[in-house]
């Protein structure tokens, strides 16, 4: 099986400077920005020093029926260095503890994972767990980088060609979440009483909440499990700084 994906970071990533770390510029846009006195004490997220209720304005967080938090949790704007940028996204926030998550980087591709987890894991047995993985874009078609990943990941070429990229429209996953799956008439041939998988481990998977967003120049695939969910895979937000130090969405 051949895993070997490229990541190509797009333009927006090169913002900073030369050996410069998302967070490191002291310019006087970037001071102003962070300067702003935020509502609530240690409301101030650590990397961008923005106050997180203004954080949250920055969230381009997609259409659909928003995830509810686990019961006794609120969601809460976190952030985490992501290569040259930062990610922004809601996690949930249980007491006095936090989801937060940690970037590492590929190959074969980027991840996500998590450093904390708020709700039911008292002795943070979760860390390390992987939540997300990042591709690459093929900026002449969305979804190719979607459809080769999960392709290369099948042994079988027969199976791996019936496979396409096609929307999710799962009730509160993003609107646009993607699946690679078979076509209609063959996934009406497996059993109606169990849940359906295809097309690999980047493909379908009924069992659990398994899927594909393409935005912001990558393409993330989100395996979140059949439990809560501890992230809301909508609000994810890359930001990096434009020329001036100020923080901006990478488009």
């Amino acid at each position: 099986m051949r895993y070997w994906i490229a990541i190509i970071l797009p333009p927006a990533f090169l913002l900073p400077a030369c050996g410069e770390r998302a967070g490191d510029d002291p310019s006087p846009a970037a001071t102003a920005q962070a300067s702003v006195e935020c509502p609530a004490q240690g409301d101030r997220l650590a990397i961008t020093g923005l106050c997180a209720e203004r954080a949250a304005s920055y969230l381009d967080v997609t259409g659909g029926e928003a995830p509810k938090a686990p019961q006794g949790c609120e969601w809460s704007v976190q952030e985490t260095r992501f290569d040259d940028a930062v990610l922004l996204y809601r996690a949930t926030q249980c007491g006095d503890k936090t989801t937060r998550l940690a970037f590492s980087d590929g190959p074969p591709m980027a991840e996500l994972s998590y450093d904390t987890a708020a709700y039911g894991d008292p002795e943070n047995a979760l860390k390390g767990e992987v939540l997300v993985r990042v591709a690459g874009l093929d900026a002449s078609d969305r979804t190719a980088t979607i459809l080769r990943i999960a392709r290369d990941a099948i042994d079988d070429p027969r199976e791996s060609n019936a496979c396409t990229v096609r929307n999710a429209r799962i009730d509160y996953w993003p609107a646009d979440a993607l699946v690679v799956d078979v076509g209609a008439a063959q996934a009406a041939q497996a059993p109606p009483d169990e849940p359906r998988a295809a097309c690999g481990p980047f493909g379908l998977s009924e069992d659990e909440s398994a899927f594909w967003r393409v935005f912001q120049g990558h393409s993330w695939f989100f395996q979140l499990g059949q439990d809560v969910w501890q992230i809301d895979p909508g609000s994810f937000t890359l930001l990096a700084k434009d020329r001036s130090g100020t923080w901006v969405p990478v488009e």
